[in-house]
């Protein structure tokens, strides 16, 4: 949360960040500060979006949103394309009017041992019943799926799907990117594709790898705006993170040239100004202005204020 905060009902209620009302942080001297928009505003300013380099966030307030347990569902479920349809899917998300109720994500994978087979999915979300999240992700479901799994499911299921990037022992240099709409190319993501499955076939101890694409509604934190946070890209819709997974130290280099060659694919095609990173899908080999964009600046002076000897230093250092 505290390095922006990607959430599926960020179009109706912004990033995580923006959901935060206090905190209570241990500085680089020890002292225990509650901050928040009226005490240290310009630590509020920093921890919500670069909060590992200001100190240690002990408890924080939270705002939360009490709904009904019969309403409080989504439509959501995965849907399996085969190969041939790589460029449709593609084409078929672009064309998406993406509301405040609706996320998609997109997904390369593998099925998995034996095989190995590798795998196209999306997995749409709709803040509502079937019916409606059928008429919102149409143009996708058009594009002809093998297989529909897409189900009305309760809030405390709806991130079931990522439990597989959290194994415990495994080795996974990601390397991420924030883009724009533009990079929806059917040629890109064809090259991506052929980077995914060329890298499984020579490495089948890495055949759990994935690539992932999460693409949302950014019209309400746009709205609330960065004056008052550190959180850099809220105009950006789409965070994309190759995750090489596997066990053997051996297979580090060629993990991280297809990581590195997957993010600059998808770089050429972004169409931004500048490259951007979430910070929670960055490898941590990029430039400063990538991860914390107009904000470096004033969050390195702000950094040289309150922990000038650079104490916390382990996550994206500001100096």
């Amino acid at each position: 949360m505290l390095g922006g905060g990607l959430t599926r009902s960020m179009g109706l209620d912004g990033a995580g960040v923006d959901q935060l009302l206090q905190a209570k942080l241990v500085t680089a001297t020890g002292e225990l500060l509650r901050v928040d928009a009226k005490h240290h505003p310009d630590l509020w300013y920093a921890i919500r979006g670069a909060a590992p380099n200001f100190g240690i966030v002990t408890s924080a307030l939270v705002k939360a949103y009490p709904v009904p347990k019969a309403q409080n569902i989504a439509w959501l479920g995965a849907v399996t394309f085969s190969e041939d349809k790589l460029e449709a899917l593609i084409e078929a998300v672009f064309s998406l009017d993406l509301k405040p109720t609706m996320e998609i994500d997109l997904l390369i994978s593998t099925g998995g041992p034996p095989s190995n087979k590798p795998m196209i999915m999306a997995i749409p979300f709709f803040l509502g019943n079937a019916s409606q999240g059928e008429e919102a992700f149409a143009p996708v479901l058009k594009v002809g799926p093998t297989s529909t799994e897409v189900k009305e499911v309760p809030y405390d299921r709806w991130g079931d799907f990522s439990k597989s990037f959290c194994v415990k022992g495994q080795r996974k240099p990601v390397y991420g990117a924030s883009v724009s709409r533009q990079s929806l190319n059917p040629t890109t993501w064809r090259a991506i594709y052929h980077e995914f499955t060329t890298f499984v076939a020579a490495y089948p101890q890495a055949a759990g790898s994935t690539i992932l694409a999460e693409y949302y509604p950014v019209q309400k934190a746009v709205a609330i705006g960065g004056a008052t946070s550190s959180y850099p890209f809220r105009n950006v819709p789409i965070h994309v993170v190759t995750i090489p997974l596997y066990s053997d130290s051996k297979l580090d280099p060629a993990a991280n040239a297809f990581g590195s060659r997957v993010r600059h694919l998808l770089r050429s095609a972004d169409g931004l100004e500048e490259n951007s990173t979430y910070i929670n899908f960055a490898h941590g080999d990029e430039p400063l202005e990538t991860i914390y964009g107009d904000n470096l600046k004033r969050l390195q002076a702000l950094k040289r204020r309150y922990d000038p000897r650079n104490r916390f230093n382990q996550w994206f250092p500001l100096l």
